[in-house]
């Protein structure tokens, strides 16, 4: 643009000049006018050089304007480009501040979101009736019974439970809920005829038992001696009119019977053996109690038994603490951890089915029971015409 406009003043001066040259030579080709006035010529040179002049000055300073013009556009040029950058880096700047609004935008749509469905599910809960909550109530019970009775194996927890459910129906008093009561009462009475198995009882108990074991007496030599002495009292009747050679044959055979059955008995005579025995017996019990709270029916007989049978072998049997403790095992391998259990879902199911209207049979039941309560309206009504 500079150039441009230096090339238009250059212009300019060539023209001036031009006019200038012209002017001279038509003032030459006048020979009147010179010869008669030497002095004009002077003047026009004088002239000539005044306007050369101005002009020569008018360029110069169109010329400074042009430049002064062209430092303040490249002086704006370069603001503007700075200002640019500025603005650039601000938004580089603001980037992050914008993602992040964005991000919040996003959690407050989120968040707005979640508090319409909030209100909306309190406006359902607030719209329903008091049959419906006491529906909902009933469908919580039989759920929960049939979790107590399948997860936990706990019968009084899945009897109180479904009681619960049908004193709810009761006082609702909705005949078309009546088939559903009938199952329950079903429900009810198959979970009574079960035994319930006190499992943290027998634990506790099994535990009790464990933690006596240092105090109950191990059998001697003596003792053994002393019960089959004793068996031979019981068992052995000499007859009255045995002569003298039956009664030393017989006395003789008893002593070596004494002696056959002392060789066999083995009772825990030094320390290290008891302790053995002790130790046997407990992690039987140990094992005993943790198959009761798992439920390992075969696990738990089997350790029962073998403690059953530690304690006649090696204890004192005469001793009242061993005797009660044999008592007790012995009523404990009685138990039975798994009972056959029923299936209790039904009387939930038909209760789904009665609330969605899908069930037939009650629905059938419920339109016999709507037609003939009209009947017995119109009969009533044809009574009072009469």
């Amino acid at each position: 643009m500079a150039d441009a406009e230096n090339t238009q003043t250059e212009n300019q001066l060539v023209e001036s000049t031009e006019k200038t040259e012209a002017e001279t030579q038509s003032a030459t080709t006048t020979p009147t006018a010179t010869e008669k006035q030497p002095g004009s010529g002077v003047f026009t040179l004088l002239l000539l050089l005044i306007v050369a002049a101005a002009t020569a000055g008018g360029g110069f300073y169109l010329w400074q304007q042009q430049q002064s013009l062209v430092n303040q556009q490249q002086t704006d040029i370069a603001n503007l480009q700075q200002r640019l950058q500025q603005l650039k880096n601000n938004t580089s700047a603001l980037q992050p501040a914008i993602q992040n609004n964005s991000s919040l935008i996003q959690r407050l749509d989120n968040r707005q979101q979640q508090i319409e469905e909030i209100s909306q599910q309190a406006i359902a809960v607030t719209n329903r009736g008091q049959r419906d909550w006491i529906l909902a109530e009933i469908d919580y019970l039989l759920r929960i019974a049939n979790r107590r009775l399948q997860v936990a194996r706990d019968i009084n927890g899945a009897i109180a439970a479904l009681t619960g459910a049908d004193q709810r129906l009761h006082d609702l008093g909705d005949l078309t809920l009546f088939p559903v009561r009938q199952q329950l009462a079903k429900d009810i009475a198959n979970l009574k005829a079960l035994h319930q198995v006190d499992v943290n009882g027998t634990a506790l108990a099994l535990d009790a038992m464990i933690g006596r074991l240092n105090e109950i007496p191990f059998k001697t030599v003596q003792d053994e001696v002393k019960a089959q002495f004793e068996n031979l009292d019981t068992t052995v009747k000499q007859p009255q009119d045995d002569n003298f050679v039956d009664s030393v044959i017989n006395t003789v055979m008893n002593i070596g019977d004494i002696k056959i059955q002392h060789r066999s008995i083995e009772p825990a005579s030094s320390a290290e053996q008891q302790q053995q025995i002790e130790q046997i017996l407990r992690t039987h019990l140990l094992g005993a109690r943790l198959a009761v709270l798992r439920y390992d029916q075969q696990q738990y007989a089997h350790d029962i038994e073998q403690s059953i049978q530690l304690l006649h072998l090696h204890y004192k049997t005469d001793d009242n603490r061993v005797a009660q403790m044999k008592t007790d095992l012995s009523n404990y391998a009685a138990i039975n951890l798994i009972p056959d259990l029923p299936i209790i879902t039904g009387t939930w199911k038909m209760l789904q089915d009665v609330l969605q209207g899908t069930n037939p049979e009650l629905m059938n039941k419920n339109t016999e029971h709507n037609k003939s309560s009209a009947r017995q309206a119109a009969t009533a009504t044809k009574e009072e015409a009469l």
